[in-house]
Formats: structure tokens, C-alpha cells, sequence
């Protein structure tokens, strides 16, 4: 018996999934700070992709390829915000001339809004849903506010990993000669291959979000003849196609405007026409088809895993369900393409 326990608990694989117990503790004691974990893994990911090309194609030193990538990526960042808000303040001021514009237009709406307004406000319960749902807009901005900040705190993070890496490098692996090697190595090794699954899953988001901007652009460029500022709409749906669900709600408030002000109710009809097709296009055929492709899913795993996760982990659901699935399936040796050796399977030879 003893001799058994003893083999037991010398063997890799139980030190393999005890460290896999032991970050799913981890990561739902911390779930906390899921967005700020995720935020900094992409950019992590994404400026040393960044980095280590231009290493090899220029010949450059580490932190200076660092810096050259981080500057260019918030000048790219702030000239895009500085394309997209003027424009867009200036159409929001032209709201109001345009409102009064339709009603001298159409003068019968006059007398229906009025007498919306008017029933309103003698209405004690639509009073307390209104007070109900401007208490819940300024929790939403709160939250808003809240994310951009997790976003700039984890592309700092990402910034002083990358520029460190050398040093953290050297750090991670005294761990491995520690007294408790047998526990951070194979915890390094998970961490290690969820973060390569996950980038994966980047890449093919950012696949996704180019083809979505290319069709959103084409669709306002042929269906709506006269649409303005069309490469700086294009540069915002891509942004905002990095967000997961809530990315094309918020990218519906500016088109909606712009469509209204531009070319009145049917260029709005339009433009939420073109939004939903292509919505529909990327939920139901590009995100499942991609994904499966990149982490050799097939089609029918990867969409209800995105249906299961998008209900269980909400939007973060829809970026974090796949890698999950393939990282334990990974995990637990299941091959889905051709075998190649893993940690474990070295170790017992």
C-alpha cells in the first residue's frame, strides 16, 4: 500500500494535473481580475509577435525593437481616435438641425411626439423607470470607464514584460531548480501552452475583425453611395471588433447617427440591415469556421462552445470557451491532428 501511494505520487502525471488543479484554483480565486488577466496575455502575445520580427528583420536590440513597436502601436492608437472623434462630434452637434429639419418635413410627428411626451410624463411608473434607467447608465458608464482603464493598465503591463523579458526569463526558471521544482515545472508547461492555444484564438480574432471591416466598408461603400468618412468608420468597427459582442453595439451608436444624419430614416434602415447581415455572417459562419480551423475543432464543438460560454462567461465567453476547450483537450492527450510528443510522454521515456 505504502509502496503504491509512494509510485503514486512520484509519478509525472500526478504532479502534471496537481498543478492543474491547483491554477483552476487559482485563476477562479482571481476571477476577479479576468479582464486585466486576458488584456495583458493579448498584448503580451501580440507586442512580442510584434518585437521579435522586427528583431530578425531589422537586426535590432531587443529594447529598442521593444519601444519602436509600443510607440507605434499608441501612435496608431491616438491618430485613429483623433480620425474618429472629431467627425463624429461634428455630426452629433448636426443632430439637433436634422431632428428639427424631419419635423418641419414631416409635421404630423410633431403632434405624435408631443402627445408621447405628454402621456409620459403624466405616467408615474414610466417617471420611476426612467430615474431606474438613468441610475443604471451611470453604473454603465462607471463600468466603461472602469475598462479603459484595465486596458491602458494591462498594455503597461505588457509593455514592462516585454521590455524585461530577459530578466523575467531568468526569474521564472530559477523556479524550476527550486525544492519544489516538481510542482513549477509542469505548472509552467500549462501556463505555457494555454497562453500559445490563446494566442492562437488572437490571431484568428483579428483575422475575423479584418474581414468584418472589409465587408462593413464594401457594404457602406456600394449600398450607401455618399456615406462619409468611410475609412474612419472602418478604422472604428475594426477597433471595436476586438470587443466581443458589445464591440458592434457600440459601433451601431456612431454608424446609426452618421447613416440618420446623412441620408434620413431609410440610410438608417440601411445601415442596421448591413450591421445585422454581416453580425449574422461572422456568428454563425466566420467565427465557428476560423476557430475550428485554428485549433482543429470541428465546426459543430466550436459552436456550441461558443453558445455555452458566451452563457456562462458572458462576452469574455466568446474569446476564452474555445482555448478552454482545446487546452484540455490538450491537457488530457487528445490527439486531433497528426501525434507529436508531449512533456509527459518524454518523461517516462
Amino acid at each position: 500500500m505504502v509502496s503504491a501511494l509512494k509510485r503514486f505520487w512520484q509519478s509525472p502525471l500526478t504532479a502534471y494535473y496537481f498543478a492543474l488543479i491547483l491554477l483552476i484554483i487559482l485563476a477562479w480565486n482571481a476571477r476577479a481580475f479576468l479582464s486585466l488577466a486576458l488584456f495583458t496575455i493579448i498584448f503580451i502575445y501580440l507586442g512580442n509577435a510584434a518585437t521579435m520580427g522586427l528583431e530578425h528583420r531589422l537586426h535590432v536590440h531587443h529594447l529598442i525593437a521593444t519601444l519602436l513597436v509600443y510607440l507605434i502601436f499608441l501612435g496608431i492608437l491616438v491618430a485613429a481616435f483623433a480620425q474618429i472623434i472629431p467627425p463624429l462630434v461634428t455630426e452629433v452637434s448636426r443632430l439637433p438641425n436634422t431632428l428639427k429639419e424631419l419635423v418641419t418635413t414631416y409635421p404630423q410627428l410633431e403632434t405624435t411626439l408631443t402627445r408621447w411626451i405628454k402621456n409620459l410624463t403624466q405616467n408615474a411608473s414610466v417617471i420611476n423607470n426612467g430615474k431606474t434607467l438613468f441610475t443604471s447608465g451611470i453604473v454603465k458608464l462607471s463600468r466603461f470607464s472602469s475598462g479603459v482603464e484595465t486596458v491602458i493598465l494591462a498594455f503597461f503591463f505588457s509593455f514592462i514584460f516585454n521590455l524585461t523579458k530577459t530578466q523575467l526569463r531568468h526569474f521564472v526558471h530559477a523556479f524550476t531548480k527550486s525544492r519544489f521544482s516538481r510542482l513549477f515545472v509542469p505548472m509552467g508547461e500549462l501556463i505555457l501552452k494555454f497562453v500559445t492555444i490563446f494566442g492562437t484564438v488572437i490571431e484568428t480574432q483579428l483575422m475575423i475583425c479584418s474581414i468584418n471591416t472589409v465587408l462593413m466598408v464594401i457594404g457602406l461603400w456600394l449600398v450607401l453611395v455618399g456615406m462619409p468618412s468611410l475609412l474612419i468608420l472602418g478604422i472604428m468597427v475594426f477597433f471595436l471588433g476586438l470587443i466581443p459582442v458589445a464591440g458592434v453595439l457600440i459601433s451601431l451608436i456612431p454608424l446609426t447617427i452618421i447613416a440618420f444624419i446623412s441620408g434620413g430614416i431609410l440610410r438608417l434602415a440601411a445601415v442596421l440591415v448591413l450591421v445585422i447581415l454581416i453580425h449574422l455572417f461572422e456568428s454563425y459562419f466566420l467565427h465557428p469556421r476560423l476557430m475550428a480551423n485554428a485549433t482543429n475543432l470541428p465546426i459543430f464543438v466550436t459552436f456550441i462552445t461558443l453558445i455555452v460560454s458566451e452563457r456562462l462567461f458572458g462576452a469574455w465567453g466568446l474569446i476564452v470557451g474555445v482555448p478552454l476547450v482545446a487546452f484540455f483537450l490538450e491537457v488530457f492527450d487528445v490527439q486531433l491532428k497528426p501525434h507529436r510528443p508531449t512533456t509527459i510522454e518524454s518523461n517516462h521515456h
